[in-house]
Protein backbone atom coordinates (compact mmCIF):
# COMPACT_ATOMS: atom_id res chain seq x y z
CA UNK A 1 0.00 0.00 0.00
CA UNK A 2 2.69 2.33 0.84
CA UNK A 3 4.78 1.89 -2.31
CA UNK A 4 1.26 2.08 -4.45
CA UNK A 5 0.78 5.62 -2.48
CA UNK A 6 4.31 6.77 -2.95
CA UNK A 7 4.09 5.98 -7.10
CA UNK A 8 0.62 7.60 -7.10
CA UNK A 9 2.60 10.94 -5.46
CA UNK A 10 4.99 10.33 -8.13
CA UNK A 11 3.22 10.46 -10.74
CA UNK A 12 1.12 13.79 -9.74
CA UNK A 13 4.51 15.52 -8.79
CA UNK A 14 5.67 14.69 -12.49
CA UNK A 15 2.11 15.92 -13.85
CA UNK A 16 2.79 19.11 -11.64
CA UNK A 17 6.35 19.84 -13.06
CA UNK A 18 5.12 18.95 -17.01
CA UNK A 19 2.38 21.37 -16.32
CA UNK A 20 4.64 24.14 -14.82
CA UNK A 21 7.25 23.90 -17.72
CA UNK A 22 4.83 24.82 -20.15
CA UNK A 23 5.98 27.70 -22.14
CA UNK A 24 9.42 27.49 -20.35
CA UNK A 25 12.38 27.69 -22.69
CA UNK A 26 14.18 24.44 -21.95
CA UNK A 27 17.20 23.58 -24.20
CA UNK A 28 16.98 20.04 -26.36
CA UNK A 29 18.72 18.39 -23.26
CA UNK A 30 20.38 15.29 -25.72
CA UNK A 31 22.13 18.05 -27.86
CA UNK A 32 23.71 19.96 -24.84
CA UNK A 33 26.84 19.54 -23.75
CA UNK A 34 26.14 20.56 -20.57
CA UNK A 35 23.43 18.20 -20.23
CA UNK A 36 26.01 15.20 -21.17
CA UNK A 37 28.58 16.45 -18.56
CA UNK A 38 25.96 16.50 -15.73
CA UNK A 39 24.82 12.99 -17.03
CA UNK A 40 27.10 11.19 -18.32
CA UNK A 41 26.36 7.21 -19.60
CA UNK A 42 26.96 5.77 -16.34
CA UNK A 43 24.77 7.97 -14.39
CA UNK A 44 21.76 7.56 -16.69
CA UNK A 45 19.44 4.93 -15.21
CA UNK A 46 17.41 2.76 -17.24
CA UNK A 47 14.12 5.40 -17.69
CA UNK A 48 16.80 8.43 -18.94
CA UNK A 49 17.76 6.49 -21.54
CA UNK A 50 14.85 4.99 -22.59
CA UNK A 51 13.31 8.96 -22.92
CA UNK A 52 16.65 10.28 -24.37
CA UNK A 53 16.17 7.24 -26.84
CA UNK A 54 12.89 8.15 -27.57
CA UNK A 55 14.08 12.02 -27.49
CA UNK A 56 16.37 11.33 -30.21
CA UNK A 57 14.39 9.50 -32.54
CA UNK A 58 11.93 12.45 -32.49
CA UNK A 59 14.49 14.82 -33.52
CA UNK A 60 16.15 12.60 -36.11
CA UNK A 61 12.74 12.42 -37.53
CA UNK A 62 12.42 16.10 -38.00
CA UNK A 63 15.59 16.39 -39.53
CA UNK A 64 14.93 13.68 -42.00
CA UNK A 65 11.49 15.41 -42.86
CA UNK A 66 12.99 18.46 -43.28
CA UNK A 67 15.11 16.62 -45.66
CA UNK A 68 12.58 15.07 -47.22
CA UNK A 69 10.80 18.35 -47.62
CA UNK A 70 13.61 19.50 -49.63
CA UNK A 71 13.45 16.51 -52.19
CA UNK A 72 10.27 16.59 -52.87
CA UNK A 73 10.45 20.48 -53.47
CA UNK A 74 13.33 19.43 -56.02
CA UNK A 75 11.59 16.35 -57.39
CA UNK A 76 8.57 18.31 -58.34
CA UNK A 77 10.58 20.73 -60.17
CA UNK A 78 11.60 18.79 -62.12
CA UNK A 79 8.32 16.75 -63.07
CA UNK A 80 6.38 19.76 -63.65
CA UNK A 81 9.05 20.40 -66.18
CA UNK A 82 8.63 16.94 -67.74
CA UNK A 83 5.07 17.79 -67.91
CA UNK A 84 5.88 21.23 -69.96
CA UNK A 85 7.70 19.34 -71.64
CA UNK A 86 5.64 16.17 -73.02
CA UNK A 87 2.43 18.54 -73.65
CA UNK A 88 0.85 17.36 -76.49
CA UNK A 89 -1.94 18.75 -78.81
CA UNK A 90 -2.27 14.95 -80.02
CA UNK A 91 -1.27 15.87 -83.52
CA UNK A 92 2.47 14.82 -82.92
CA UNK A 93 3.49 12.03 -84.08
CA UNK A 94 4.83 10.55 -80.71
CA UNK A 95 1.70 11.73 -79.26
CA UNK A 96 0.76 8.53 -77.17
CA UNK A 97 3.84 7.89 -75.69
CA UNK A 98 3.67 11.98 -74.25
CA UNK A 99 0.25 10.99 -73.31
CA UNK A 100 1.44 8.02 -71.17
CA UNK A 101 4.33 9.99 -69.78
CA UNK A 102 2.08 12.53 -68.53
CA UNK A 103 -0.54 10.27 -67.00
CA UNK A 104 2.95 9.04 -65.21
CA UNK A 105 4.00 12.39 -64.57
CA UNK A 106 0.25 12.89 -63.37
CA UNK A 107 0.79 9.89 -61.17
CA UNK A 108 4.14 10.70 -59.42
CA UNK A 109 2.86 14.09 -59.35
CA UNK A 110 -0.43 13.38 -57.19
CA UNK A 111 2.55 11.22 -55.06
CA UNK A 112 4.27 13.45 -54.35
CA UNK A 113 1.71 15.97 -53.37
CA UNK A 114 0.07 13.32 -50.87
CA UNK A 115 3.75 12.99 -49.35
CA UNK A 116 4.38 16.23 -48.94
CA UNK A 117 1.06 17.15 -47.18
CA UNK A 118 1.85 14.09 -44.99
CA UNK A 119 5.28 15.78 -44.38
CA UNK A 120 4.37 19.12 -44.09
CA UNK A 121 1.56 17.63 -41.37
CA UNK A 122 4.72 16.55 -39.42
CA UNK A 123 6.39 19.11 -39.23
CA UNK A 124 3.70 20.73 -37.57
CA UNK A 125 3.26 18.28 -35.09
CA UNK A 126 6.87 17.13 -34.11
CA UNK A 127 8.01 20.27 -32.41
CA UNK A 128 5.07 20.26 -29.62
CA UNK A 129 6.12 16.00 -29.85
CA UNK A 130 9.34 16.99 -29.30
CA UNK A 131 9.24 19.75 -26.74
CA UNK A 132 7.03 17.16 -24.65
CA UNK A 133 9.29 14.30 -24.68
CA UNK A 134 12.43 17.05 -23.39
CA UNK A 135 10.10 18.46 -20.61
CA UNK A 136 9.34 14.37 -19.47
CA UNK A 137 13.06 13.62 -19.86
CA UNK A 138 13.94 16.91 -17.95
CA UNK A 139 11.68 15.96 -15.27
CA UNK A 140 13.25 12.17 -15.20
CA UNK A 141 16.57 14.14 -14.69
CA UNK A 142 15.67 16.36 -12.18
CA UNK A 143 13.97 13.75 -10.33
CA UNK A 144 17.49 11.67 -10.07
CA UNK A 145 19.22 15.14 -9.17
CA UNK A 146 17.28 16.02 -6.39
CA UNK A 147 17.22 12.44 -4.94
CA UNK A 148 20.61 12.35 -5.27
CA UNK A 149 20.84 16.04 -3.48
CA UNK A 150 18.47 15.38 -0.55
CA UNK A 151 20.58 12.22 0.24
CA UNK A 152 23.85 14.49 0.02
CA UNK A 153 21.94 16.44 2.36
CA UNK A 154 21.04 13.92 4.75
CA UNK A 155 24.30 12.63 4.98
CA UNK A 156 25.98 15.96 5.36
CA UNK A 157 23.44 16.70 8.35
CA UNK A 158 24.53 13.40 10.32
CA UNK A 159 28.10 14.36 9.50
CA UNK A 160 28.19 17.72 10.85
CA UNK A 161 26.25 15.99 13.32
CA UNK A 162 28.89 13.88 14.47
CA UNK A 163 31.75 16.65 14.07
CA UNK A 164 29.90 18.35 16.29
CA UNK A 165 29.83 15.34 18.62
CA UNK A 166 33.59 14.62 18.27
CA UNK A 167 34.40 18.56 18.60
CA UNK A 168 33.07 18.36 21.96
CA UNK A 169 34.34 15.35 22.88
CA UNK A 170 37.94 16.17 22.04
CA UNK A 171 37.83 19.74 23.74
CA UNK A 172 36.81 17.24 26.73
CA UNK A 173 39.46 15.17 25.98
CA UNK A 174 41.84 18.03 25.26
CA UNK A 175 41.59 18.97 28.85
CA UNK A 176 41.09 15.65 30.52
CA UNK A 177 44.86 15.25 29.07
CA UNK A 178 46.15 18.59 30.02
CA UNK A 179 44.76 18.44 33.33
CA UNK A 180 46.77 14.97 33.53
CA UNK A 181 49.61 15.97 31.89
CA UNK A 182 49.83 18.90 34.73
CA UNK A 183 49.55 16.45 37.82
CA UNK A 184 52.10 14.53 36.39
CA UNK A 185 54.87 16.89 36.51
CA UNK A 186 53.31 18.34 39.86
CA UNK A 187 53.90 15.06 41.35
CA UNK A 188 57.63 14.63 39.56
CA UNK A 189 58.16 17.80 40.85
CA UNK A 190 57.41 16.63 44.62
CA UNK A 191 59.29 13.28 44.40
CA UNK A 192 62.64 15.02 43.22
CA UNK A 193 62.02 17.99 46.13
CA UNK A 194 61.87 15.26 48.52
CA UNK A 195 63.92 12.29 47.27
CA UNK A 196 66.26 13.61 45.02
CA UNK A 197 67.11 13.04 41.34
CA UNK A 198 69.08 9.72 42.36
CA UNK A 199 66.29 7.84 44.23
CA UNK A 200 63.42 9.12 41.80
CA UNK A 201 65.92 7.45 38.70
CA UNK A 202 66.14 4.24 40.48
CA UNK A 203 62.07 4.09 40.49
CA UNK A 204 61.97 5.58 36.99
CA UNK A 205 64.23 2.68 34.87
CA UNK A 206 61.19 0.54 36.50
CA UNK A 207 58.67 2.13 35.45
CA UNK A 208 57.60 3.97 31.76
CA UNK A 209 55.56 7.31 32.62
CA UNK A 210 54.93 10.72 31.08
CA UNK A 211 57.63 12.98 33.34
CA UNK A 212 57.08 15.63 31.40
CA UNK A 213 59.84 18.69 30.32
CA UNK A 214 62.33 16.86 32.57
CA UNK A 215 64.31 20.41 32.97
CA UNK A 216 61.32 22.41 34.55
CA UNK A 217 61.55 18.93 37.22
CA UNK A 218 64.85 19.30 38.16
CA UNK A 219 65.63 20.11 41.95
CA UNK A 220 65.97 23.51 42.75
CA UNK A 221 64.13 25.43 40.20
Amino acid sequence: MGRKRKRQEEEQRTVYFLESLQNRQIPLLPLDARWHELFPDFRKTSRIKALEKRLNKLIQKQGQTNNDLKEYEKAKKVLMKNIVDNMTDGHEVDSPIRSMKQDRNQKLLADLKDKREKAEQLVRELPTEIEQANRELLVECMRVCYQELMDNTHEIEAINEWVKATRERLKDEILKKQDMEMRNTQMYKYMHNLLGAEVVEIFDREHQVWKGNLEENEIGE
